[in-house]
């Protein structure tokens, strides 16, 4: 593998995960380009790692409900023009209201979570896809929550938003071949962000793991073995 920094996109950068993971990518030594529609999240992040001497994240504030196509070229042309190319794309970002039947889901919440789970990194793929290394060093992940696919009661759009992820980044792999990025679906495990806060309320932040272990699974899960064949 090449020993120079690799570039990493991530949506989803200022929610729990998300800065967890930035901060693990920083930590390697890589370059990120940290997407969130919370700008002040964003800029947060970037301001609390200068300040502890890491090289802060490019930031990129994008609210991924309501970009266009023509929003997700705009980037892909800003990305290229400043890293060049991409090494790995993580799709962190996610949208929650609160658990409910599906009898009793509203329409329009149906839509929203629907197209951050599910259209918008579908569309953010095809934008990126060409600035995405053609090798089986670079990945495509996309972020899965185990749980309400395991449990599925309740959890709505929510739900159809893991499980159609899974199969995204399945019909991906076996469109683009072993000798193309990696494109899988990995759930993190349990960690206290707003999805859990709102699902369990009676639980609170001490009783689930660091972000930080999530974050650093990930990472460790993406990055491994990446030089080898399927």
């Amino acid at each position: 593998m090449s020993g120079r920094s690799k570039v990493w996109v991530v949506t989803g950068a200022a929610g729990v995960l998300g800065q967890a993971l930035v901060r693990c990518i920083l930590g390697r030594g890589d370059d990120c380009l940290a997407i969130d529609k919370d700008k002040k999240g964003l800029e947060s992040l970037h301001d609390a790692m200068a300040a502890e001497g890491f090289s802060p994240p490019a930031l990129y504030p994008m609210d991924l409900l309501g970009s266009t196509l023509q929003d997700f070229e705009n980037l892909a042309d800003l990305i290229e023009e400043s890293f060049g190319q991409i090494d790995h794309l993580v799709h962190a970002a996610a949208f929650f209201k609160a658990l409910r039947p599906l009898m009793h889901q509203p329409a329009d919440e149906w839509m929203e979570i629907s197209h951050i789970g599910i259209n918008a990194p579908l569309f953010l793929t095809q934008a990126l896809m060409r600035l995405i290394k053609p090798s089986v060093e670079s990945s495509i992940t996309w972020v899965t929550d185990a749980v309400c696919l395991e449990k599925p009661a309740h959890w709505g759009a929510y739900g159809l938003s893991q499980a159609s992820r899974v199969w995204l980044a399945d019909a991906l792999a076996a469109e683009l071949g072993p000798q193309a990025p990696r494109s899988r679906a990995i759930a993190v495990g349990p960690f206290y962000s707003p999805v859990s806060a709102q699902a369990w309320p009676a639980k609170g932040q001490d009783d689930y793991p660091d972000p930080a272990k999530a974050a650093e699974h990930l990472v460790n899960e993406i990055t491994q073995d990446l030089s080898t064949e399927f």
